[in-house]
């Protein structure tokens, strides 16, 4: 993907996400914060009744246009998988979500962060019966 086309993409993503707000009803509430950059991100999601499977996925979150637009992205993706699935999901599974060939580190976190905390919420959430 060319460098504006990429950064077109992604800053209207950011700026229209998908899935953003609370999600009514959800199982898990789990928070995330970029301690690099302060950047913040809430992830609510909804299991089926097995509690093995994502059937919805809401979130909030103030942070860089890469933050924003990879949580966006990731939203959508990650609706209907297993929680093993999701655990299983890199750094590279996302680059490809977002069309980008490479990344800086400190990008990289900011691309991580929806990851991070929706593979932390379902984590815990093995627990819940």
């Amino acid at each position: 993907m060319s460098d504006d086309l990429y950064r077109e993409t992604i800053v209207t993503e950011a700026r229209h996400p998908q899935n953003y707000g609370p999600l009514e009803g959800a199982d898990i509430n789990q928070s995330y914060v970029n301690p690099s950059c302060g950047d913040s991100i809430n992830v609510y999601v909804k299991l089926d009744s097995a509690k093995k499977k994502i059937i919805d996925l809401g979130w909030e979150g103030n942070g860089c246009v890469v933050s924003m637009a990879s949580m966006s992205f990731l939203s959508a993706k990650v609706k209907g998988m297993s929680l093993e699935e999701v655990n299983q999901l890199t750094s590279d599974d996302l680059q490809r979500i977002l069309g980008v060939e490479e990344i800086t580190p400190s990008r990289e976190k900011c691309m991580m962060m929806g990851l991070m905390a929706i593979q932390k919420a379902v984590s815990v959430d093995s627990s819940v019966k």
